[in-house]
């Protein structure tokens, strides 16, 4: 199996108001977490409790560098509340790399301010539906 990393990732947050903002040339680290949420179907003399699957839920968290210019101008376009597509490429956007998609709006938004290091803007984004994979075309 061919092995990559992160280092080719290009990432945008897409919405009808600012249009395709590109995340990717400051970043530090994208994570896309998928979970499923059970229901307990444990009755009678059951002795070990089960579970049953419901729905599943998804959620990314973007963490990158806080850049005078450009950063300024993301930090207006990533307001929580918004809502957009969150479209991320792992492997670059060339032809036929993979691409993910998700309707989301931006449940989170961070900014920290270290004594000795950089500035960092973290971004919580929930997902509004299932993640669509492809490919670049």
């Amino acid at each position: 199996m061919t092995r990559y990393t992160g280092h080719d990732l290009a990432v945008s947050w897409n919405t009808a108001a600012f249009g395709t903002v590109w995340l990717e040339d400051d970043f530090r680290a994208l994570d896309v977490t998928e979970s499923v949420t059970d229901a307990n179907s444990t009755a009678g003399n059951d002795t070990y409790a089960g579970h049953l699957p419901t729905y599943t839920d998804a959620n990314a968290t973007f963490e990158m560098l806080g850049t005078t210019g450009s950063g300024t101008a993301h930090w207006t376009k990533l307001a929580p509340r918004t809502t957009g597509t969150l479209d991320w490429y792992p492997e670059g956007t060339a032809s036929t790399k993979p691409k993910h998609s998700a309707a989301a709006y931006i449940s989170s938004r961070d900014r920290s301010y270290p004594y000795a290091d950089v500035v960092t803007v973290s971004l919580g984004f929930q997902f509004d539906g299932a993640i669509t994979d492809g490919a670049v075309t």
